[in-house]
């Protein structure tokens, strides 16, 4: 049975790398909601002062100027930004709409990835997809988008948001292509129409054909979108089909994403007890509890988990762990343990401001700590060894 791969995607570089950095403040857990317009209103006397510091800088600021727009954007950035926590921070339009693109697992785009050369982006078109049907061939020098000149200064994700848009609509580009065979370089133009691009977070096989492990399924997994809970109902009833009986989960380097899909992955998992517990700053808790049934029953799971895994891969490493129902192989987890609220702003800007904070199911915080693993794995070491080691202990556990 041939794995799921991760369709590439345009930006997909980017947001690979998006996910990856440090921080993981770019990954949240997250509660979406809309925007309001709340009481009070700052005190007269502080924006009397910022309007003079606005104007001063109108008068006197020797340079190129921000626009408006720029400017407010820099005031709300810093502001948020006093409150000293990295998980609460305003997000501009065009960031904010790449992120939601990837946790929805789906986008309007042409199917390509850019590469960036000395001489400029480059694209290269994936099988099948509306790039590579129109013509555009690999090694293509990305010129224009839509009238608009691309640069070499210019990053992936300012590219994105040109190329990107409704499926159905049409882009158009200017390429410059040089020549296999050598010879002049010529500029070509091509209108493309964007269709819907999926970007699966789940990939999963067999592990191998060893007839010791032949048995056991494994699933990479990069980040929870909305798609996350389909694709493991997907990945575990193909995987049965295929002989699977026990299981692999891989949760390294997943930073997080949608609070709700992490408690359906877990419940996936569980008949029965709490997921997690959701603690504000009034006192108030909330418990997510599981429902009956699940995937695979009594079948063996392991978790691998290092340093990368994060908030929607600590909420599901701790509910599974706390109930039993599965070990964890790796290294020390993240530790981010709270939840935001997602504030859409009428410019498809967005706030995102911590509301709470998270609890495994007997009460651990995460916040700061992380989940050590049961079987702790030295750097430089392959944790799948581990796991499988694991597995059978993990079966005689279940009997």
């Amino acid at each position: 049975m041939a794995g799921r791969r991760i369709l590439a995607a345009l930006a997909a570089m980017f947001m690979v790398v998006l996910a990856l950095i440090a921080g993981y403040a770019a990954y949240p857990l997250i509660h979406a909601q809309p925007v309001t317009v709340l009481a009070p209103q700052p005190a007269a006397d502080a924006m009397a002062n910022y309007w003079q510091v606005w104007s001063l800088l109108d008068r006197d600021f020797y340079g190129t100027k921000p626009d408006d727009v720029q400017r407010t954007y820099g005031a709300i950035a810093g502001m948020v930004q006093r409150f000293g926590d990295p998980y609460t921070y305003f997000v501009e339009p065009q960031p904010r709409e790449l992120e939601r693109d990837q946790l929805a697992g789906k986008f309007g785009g042409i199917g390509a990835t850019l590469e960036q050369t000395a001489a400029g982006w480059l694209l290269h078109p994936l099988p099948a997809q509306p790039a590579a049907q129109a013509g555009i061939l690999a090694g293509d020098r990305l010129l224009e988008v839509d009238g608009a000149s691309i640069t070499a200064t210019m990053s992936s994700e300012e590219i994105v948001v040109l190329v990107r848009g409704e499926p159905g609509s049409q882009v158009t580009l200017l390429v410059e292509r040089t020549p296999a065979s050598g010879g002049a370089a010529e500029t070509l133009t091509f209108t493309v129409t964007r269709a819907e691009i999926e970007t699966p977070s789940i990939e999963w096989r067999l592990l191998d054909e060893n007839p010791q492990t032949a048995d056991v399924g494994y699933l990479r997994h990069t980040i929870f979108s909305e798609r996350s809970a389909a694709e493991m109902r997907q990945a575990i009833e193909e995987l049965q089909a295929a002989g699977a009986t026990r299981y692999i989960w891989d949760l390294r380097g997943n930073p997080g994403g949608l609070l709700n899909i992490a408690v359906e992955m877990a419940d996936l998992w569980l008949d029965e007890g709490v997921i997690l517990i959701e603690a504000k700053a009034d006192g108030t808790r909330k418990e997510f509890t599981a429902t009956p049934g699940q995937l695979a029953a009594n079948a063996p799971l392991v978790l691998v988990v290092d340093g990368g895994s994060a908030s929607a891969s600590e909420i599901v490493a701790g509910a599974l762990h706390d109930h039993d129902r599965a070990r964890l192989i790796g290294s020390q987890t993240f530790g981010k343990g709270s939840v935001q609220l997602i504030h859409e702003l009428g410019d498809s800007s967005s706030l995102q401001v911590t509301n709470a904070e998270w609890l495994t199911p007997t009460g651990r915080q995460i916040s700061g700590q992380g989940l050590t693993p049961d079987v702790p794995v030295a750097e430089g070491d392959d944790p799948l060894a581990a796991a499988i080691a694991a597995l059978p202990l993990v079966q005689e556990a279940r009997k």
